[in-house]
C-alpha cells in the first residue's frame, strides 16, 4: 500500500550512533558555541596580566576557529541525517573526533600558560576551569561517546601531570581526589548516555505503536487498501481543495463480477484470495496520489485528484482490462474475474464525496444490468 506504509527506519541507524544523538548534538551546538566564547573570555579576562598578550591572542583566534568549525560540523551532520546518508554522517562523525582533539589540546594548553606564567595558587583556578569544562562536555558531546572520552582523558591526565609538576606537595592529595573523581565523572557521563538512549528507545517503541495503531484505524486488514471511514474523510478533504483550486476530480466504483459465485464454487478463502491479488492488481494501475479503498465486500473506490471524467474512464478502462487478463491461481486452480465499475465527476450537482459516491454507484449498477465487465460514465 504505497501510500500508507512509512519507512521506520533510516539509513543512519546502521551506524553506532543513533540519529536522534545526532540530532541532539546538532540542536546543542549553538549553546556550547556561547559558552565556549564566554568561557574563553573569563580566562583571558583573569589571565591577560600573566600570559603574555601575543600568546592569549593567538590562544583565543585557535578557540574561534575551533567553534567555528564545530557549527560547521554540525551544519554537515544536519544536512546528512536529512539526506539520510551515512557515508556522510560517518565522515562527519570522524571530523567530530577531530574537533574533540583540538578542542582538548586547547584547553590543555591554556592550563599550561598558567602553569608556566601565572603564580601559585592560579594553577587551581585552571583546574577548576578544566572541570567544568568536562563536565559540560559530558551533556554536549555525549551523543558521540568515544568523543567524550578522548576528550576527557586527554584534560583529565594533562591536569594530574600539571599539578604533579607544578603544585604544591599539600596538591597531591587534590590528586588523590581527582583520581577518584575520573570513575564517577564517567559513571556519570555514560550515566547520561544510556538514559538518552532509553528515552529515544521508548519514543520510538511509542512512535511506532501510534503509527501501527493509525494505520489500522484508517486501512482494511484483509487487501491492506484504505478502509470505507477513511476514504470518505480523505476524499472530502480532497474535494474541498479541488474547488478551491478548481481543478477537476473523479471517483471510481468497482464491483468483482459474480463474487458470490466464487465463495460457493471455491469457498471463502479463495474469495478472499481474489480479494487480495485483486487489490495488489489495481494498485499497480494507480498514482501514489490515488486514493484506493475497500468500501465493503467485494466493492472497491478510487478517488481520483486533477482527473476529469474522461481521464477517469481511461484508468478505468485500464483496471478492467488488468483484471479480465489476470488469472487468480488459489491452490492451482486457475480462478478468473471480471469487475463492473461506474465513474463520477466532481460538478456543480455533485458536491461532495458522499454525492460522488452514489452516482458511481448508480452507473455502477447500471453496468451490472448492461452485462457486467464494463465502464459506464
Amino acid at each position: 500500500m504505497p501510500k500508507m506504509i512509512r519507512e521506520s527506519s533510516i539509513e543512519g541507524h546502521t551506524s553506532d550512533v543513533h540519529p536522534r544523538l545526532l540530532e541532539d548534538l546538532v540542536s546543542q551546538t549553538p549553546r556550547v558555541a556561547v559558552a565556549t566564547v564566554l568561557l574563553s573570555l573569563i580566562y583571558i579576562g583573569i589571565f591577560y596580566q600573566f600570559v603574555p598578550p601575543a600568546i592569549l591572542a593567538i590562544w583565543f583566534f585557535l578557540q574561534m576557529v575551533s567553534t567555528a568549525y564545530r557549527l560547521h560540523n554540525a551544519r554537515e551532520f544536519q544536512r546528512s541525517l536529512k539526506q539520510q546518508s551515512l557515508p556522510r554522517i560517518r565522515k562527519n562523525q570522524t571530523h567530530f573526533m577531530f574537533f574533540s582533539i583540538t578542542q582538548a589540546l586547547l584547553w590543555v594548553t591554556s592550563s599550561v600558560l598558567v602553569a608556566l606564567y601565572a603564580p601559585q595558587p592560579y594553577e587551581m583556578i585552571s583546574l577548576v576551569i578544566a572541570i567544568g569544562v568536562i563536565n559540560a562536555a559530558a551533556l554536549s558531546m555525549s551523543s558521540i561517546y568515544r568523543a567524550y572520552l578522548v576528550f576527557f582523558f586527554m584534560i583529565i591526565i594533562s591536569q594530574m601531570i600539571i599539578m604533579t609538576l607544578y603544585g604544591e606537595p599539600h596538591h597531591l592529595g587534590l590528586l588523590m581526589v581527582i583520581a577518584i573523581a575520573i570513575p564517577a565523572t564517567l559513571i556519570l557521563s555514560k550515566s547520561i548516555h544510556q538514559s538518552r538512549l532509553s528515552i529515544i528507545a521508548t519514543h520510538d517503541e511509542l512512535e511506532d505503536s501510534v503509527r501501527k495503531l493509525h494505520d489500522l484505524s484508517i486501512s482494511d486488514n484483509l487487501t491492506n487498501t484504505y478502509n470505507r471511514r477513511y476514504f470518505f474523510e480523505a476524499s472530502e478533504d480532497l474535494i474541498a481543495l479541488a474547488r478551491k483550486d478548481q481543478h477537476k476530480a473523479s471517483l471510481i466504483m468497482l464491483d468483482v463480477d459474480h463474487f458470490k459465485r466464487i465463495n460457493d464454487t471455491h469457498g471463502h478463502q479463495a474469495g478472499d484470495f481474489v480479494l487480495v491479488k485483486l487489490a495488489e492488481a489495481i494498485r499497480g494501475t494507480l498514482r501514489d496520489s490515488d486514493i484506493f479503498a475497500r468500501i465493503g465486500g467485494e466493492e472497491f473506490s478510487i478517488f481520483l485528484n486533477h482527473t476529469s471524467l474522461e481521464g477517469a474512464r481511461v484508468v478505468a478502462e485500464k483496471i478492467r482490462t488488468v483484471v479480465e487478463n489476470k488469472t487468480f491461481d488459489y491452490e492451482s486452480t486457475p480462478i478468473k474475474v471480471t469487475v463492473s465499475i461506474g465513474i463520477s465527476e466532481l460538478d456543480q450537482q455533485k458536491r461532495t464525496a458522499d454525492d460522488l459516491y452514489k452516482e458511481s454507484d448508480r452507473k455502477l449498477y447500471v453496468a451490472k444490468e448492461s452485462g457486467r465487465n464494463r465502464v459506464v460514465l
